[in-house]
């Protein structure tokens, strides 16, 4: 089983790294995406994948550091030029397998949405440049980042919906333009609409994800996240699916390695395998 969405170079993990992979690999999950989202933590998530090969990276700028890249009337600044051509070198590293977390964000709108849409567009244009997919970040925003994705054009290497919040019609247009759908922690939520899209999308549309060291699924919400929690995340969606949760794991890490490649080294070929039956 993969963990396909964490930022274990968070300060909430500082100098527990390790222990959080060992109880993580306990729990079954063997393996990582180390997401970043601005220019610092990209640059932290490649040293952790280059100095752990459980452990794969992302980098991008997500929408609310937008205007570190653009402006607020949606023009590349000079500074986001110089960040562009950074990701572009990092993106090149065999450890980065996607650009992201990309978007847009009109919940909390941190920055101004004409900058949302230029960095946005620009990384797209990065994805295709460099031949990666794309971890997506959408929220309050869904309609509007969909529409978008169609009227610039898709990414060849299609990506991901990380923290999957739309609702059917989004399921619908993941299916048919290829993209596949992260579920974390709100699986589990007593209110959640989710576990109706999931049974909707099923078992082949879904990556795993936690989000951590936010989303805690239950019956952790109210504390920090980390990777080992995926396994209520794998029963709760097991359940729905009417599937075990050995068969879930292993068809969802199969989804994995087909939009990210596999783990390379041999010694962490347990990554494309499931854990056992619980």
């Amino acid at each position: 089983m993969i963990d396909s969405h964490v930022h274990l170079n968070r300060e909430e993990f500082r100098g527990e790294t390790a222990d959080v992979m060992a109880r993580a690999r306990q729990a079954g999950v063997h393996g990582f995406l180390n997401v970043g989202y601005d220019l610092p933590s990209s640059r932290e998530s490649l040293a952790l994948a280059a100095a752990h090969p459980a452990i794969r990276a992302t980098v991008g700028v997500h929408p609310h550091d937008a205007e570190t890249i653009a402006d607020a009337t949606g023009q590349i600044t000079s500074a986001g030029h110089e960040i562009l051509a950074e990701l572009t070198d990092l993106a090149a590293r065999p450890e980065v397998v996607a650009i992201g977390e990309i978007g847009l964000d009109f919940f909390r709108d941190l920055s101004p949405r004409p900058a949302q849409y230029a960095a946005f567009t620009a990384q797209i244009k990065l994805a295709d440049q460099v031949g990666l997919p794309v971890v997506l970040h959408v929220r309050d925003a869904w309609a509007e980042a969909l529409a978008h994705l169609d009227e610039v054009g898709l990414p060849a290497k299609r990506g991901v919906l990380h923290a999957f919040s739309g609702d059917e019609a989004a399921v619908a247009w993941a299916r048919e333009r290829g993209f596949l759908l992260g579920i974390g922690g709100p699986v589990t939520y007593k209110k959640s609409r989710l576990p109706e899209l999931v049974a909707l999308a099923g078992v082949e549309q879904i990556l795993l994800e936690t989000d951590a060291p936010w989303l805690p699924p239950v019956p952790h919400r109210g504390q920090r996240n980390e990777s080992a929690y995926l396994a209520h995340t794998l029963d709760k969606v097991a359940s729905v699916l009417e599937l075990a949760p050995a068969e879930v794991a292993r068809r969802t890490t199969a989804s994995f390695v087909r939009l990210f490649g596999a783990l390379a080294d041999p010694a962490d070929r347990e990554t494309t395998t499931a854990p056992p039956e619980r």
